[in-house]
């Protein structure tokens, strides 16, 4: 390393030296040539004035004692060489390399140099010199490398000496601190010193300090080790006690001979009244106290997963010391090393009455199941009875239509015209011809028999609804007692031909309540996916709630708005909207709440059977108000029903 440091640091001193020589030279060089220009152009000034030729060629002649001249030219303002010197060719066209006035040029090695003759105000010709230095650099260069060469050879060979000398100083330490320090490195071992004698200095001083730090390192490593120790002992007491604190029974097994323990912890005595001695020093102990119908099974799984290097756990029944069964969940954990089981570590927990607490648990579940059937029974009876109670409304107002009816029948008065014929028996064509009343009867029972048709008419259509009611309400019993088992069958129906279909099942109690119904349907509507009857189920409950809503309005004022639109392409919505008593809007969240109701009569029924069953066909029952008197929108959210080609490409198995 000294030596390659002493060989940088002087090889850029020798090129910096070198370099400043050929910068040197060249100088000097050029210093000379522009001498030797003045000096020929002074002589040769008046020679070029009188074009002497024969003074320019003695002039330019004494250049021949130049060794690195090759060529000079003296040339006329007209560009006519008056003398010429040198191997070159005196013409023109050789004089075109030369560079300006008082300037060099270089090419090759030779250096080309101009020179005006005369006065800067009367110039009288030009001087024109071309050297060839190359040979005198060449030689130049190679005194300067011999020199540098032998320069080299004394300095490292000076150097070798001094480092040689200096080396046994410096490495001799360094070598002893470097050996001590593998020592221990690899055998741990603090005790260890350099014992290599060293001058005062800064190795001296290392080598003191590296002493200090192994004699410091060695008293902490003794300390240390003094610490672990009793930290490893503690750390054991504190496993021990932890161990023998767990709720469970610790223990660990060889595989050859599975619970002939090697360990077992304390809680053996709390848990069986047995002791971890007798467990330890008595081969088959463990097997001896399982349950007979459990022992066979319990053996064959620690095998089966022995061989499977798998953990597992497992319960069974252990006599205790009390002659008390107790049932065991056994945790095991294979410890495996290079592909073989070496140990078992469990623990064995006491969950006999965790088991007894099941059973009762178990017990409890179906009583509680019974009860939740009874339940559901319930809510479905309440659901039938509700359902059932708003057609029946709607049945008894057209029985109380067709009562009214009848009572104003003209059939009373048929009977008194037919017992005035009766009287005429025998004097009939005459009592129709001549008697003024018989004349009359005949339009009279014209009228009657129209009248009769009109109450016929009447009767047979509140008849046919009271026939649709009751088919309702059949098809609401039936999907009532098919609720608890599986759910109706969907299909694709008119959203706008159901709310049809539940506004003329109310359409008589709207007459009798004034209530002004105005219909809102979207053209073009596509068909949705659902129950028929569970949305006929819901809209008949949203109508009937409207019409009670509307009650309290004047009669002039009610007003029923039901719009049925497009929502998004996935939705399709039915909206019933009245300007009746609204909600409030701390009730706006508990709406749909089984039980809640605002009505004096209301069991709080509907709704919620409503809005789950909307739920259960994909859609959803929302509504919408600004506060009391302010109305309220419930809104039947139902799902587009799939195209049939859409439904092939989904199911293309069916």
């Amino acid at each position: 390393m000294a030596l390659i440091n002493c060989g940088l640091v002087l090889l850029i001193a020798i090129t910096a030296l070198f370099s400043f020589q050929v910068w040197n030279f060249r100088s000097q060089f050029k210093s000379d040539v522009v001498v030797l220009a003045n000096i020929i152009a002074k002589n040769s000034a008046d020679a070029l004035r009188t074009k002497d030729a024969r003074s320019a060629d003695a002039v330019i002649g004494s250049l021949a004692a130049q060794p690195d001249l090759m060529a000079a030219h003296l040339v006329m303002p007209d560009d006519y060489v008056l003398a010429s010197f040198g191997k070159e060719d005196a013409n023109t066209k050789n004089l075109s390399r030369f560079p300006k006035d008082r300037e060099f040029s270089s090419l090759n090695g030779q250096l080309f140099y101009t020179q005006p003759v005369g006065s800067e105000r009367k110039r009288v010709g030009t001087l024109y010199l071309q050297f060839d230095y190359s040979k005198t650099f060449h030689e130049l260069l190679f005194f300067y490398g011999l020199v540098i060469l032998l320069v080299v050879i004394i300095s490292f060979r000076l150097a070798m000496i001094l480092t040689k000398r200096m080396g046994r100083s410096i490495s001799e330490p360094i070598l002893a601190l470097d050996n001590t320090a593998k020592k221990v490195g690899e055998k741990r071992d603090y005790s260890v010193r350099v014992n290599t004698p060293t001058n005062t200095g800064e190795l001296g001083h290392l080598v003191q300090t590296f002493n200090e730090m192994l004699a410091h390192i060695e008293s902490q490593d003794k300390a240390l080790k003094v610490s672990r120790d009793m930290e490893i002992n503690e750390s054991r007491e504190k496993l021990r006690s932890l161990i023998h604190s767990i709720d469970g029974i610790v223990w660990e097994s060889t595989p050859h001979k599975a619970y002939d323990f090697t360990f077992i912890s304390s809680q053996i005595m709390r848990i069986l009244g047995y002791t971890p001695e007798a467990c330890l020093n008595q081969p088959g102990f463990w097997r001896q106290k399982l349950h007979a119908e459990d022992s066979a099974r319990v053996l064959q799984t620690c095998a089966d997963m022995l061989a499977e290097r798998q953990s597992y756990n497992q319960e069974y029944r252990v006599l205790g010391a009390d002659s008390r069964w107790v049932s065991i969940r056994e945790s095991v954990t294979i410890l495996v090393e290079r592909g073989k089981p070496i140990s078992l570590r469990g623990i064995f927990q006491d969950v006999t009455e965790q088991n007894i607490a099941a059973e009762q648990l178990e017990a409890l579940n179906r009583k509680l199941v019974e009860t939740s059937r009874c339940v559901g029974m319930a809510e479905i009876a309440t659901g039938v009875l509700h359902n059932v109670g708003n057609v029946l409304n709607s049945v008894s107002v057209s029985a109380t239509l067709v009562n009214d009816r009848l009572r104003r029948s003209k059939a009373g008065n048929l009977r008194r015209a037919a017992a005035m014929l009766r009287q005429q028996n025998g004097h009939l064509a005459e009592f129709l011809t001549e008697d003024p009343k018989g004349k009359m009867l005949p339009d009279y029972l014209c009228k009657v028999a129209d009248e009769l048709a009109d109450e016929q008419d009447h009767a047979i259509l509140e008849m046919s609804c009271v026939g649709q009611h009751i088919e309702h309400i059949k098809e609401i019993v039936a999907m009532q007692q098919t609720y608890a088992k599986v759910s109706g069958a969907l299909e694709s129906v008119s959203a706008a031909e159901m709310v049809e279909e539940a506004v003329q099942m109310n359409v008589a109690g709207f007459e009798r309540h004034l209530i002004r119904v105005v219909r809102e349907t979207e053209p073009d509507l596509p068909l949705v996916r659902a129950e028929r009857h569970k949305v006929l189920q819901i809209l008949i409950n949203l109508l009937r709630n409207a019409k009670h809503a509307l009650d309290e309005k004047a009669a002039e004022d009610r007003k029923l708005i039901i719009r049925v639109t497009r929502l998004t392409p996935e939705r399709v919505g039915v909206a019933i909207c009245d300007n009746g008593v609204g909600i409030a809007l701390e009730n706006m969240v508990k709406i749909f709440n089984h039980g809640f109701t605002t009505k004096q009569d209301g069991h709080g029924f509907g709704l919620h059977s409503g809005a789950n069953a909307a739920k259960e066909m994909g859609g959803r029952l929302t509504v919408q108000s600004k506060g009391l008197g302010q109305g309220a929108t419930f809104t039947l959210e139902l799902p587009v029903a799939k195209s049939e080609k859409t439904e092939n490409a989904a199911n293309p198995g069916t």
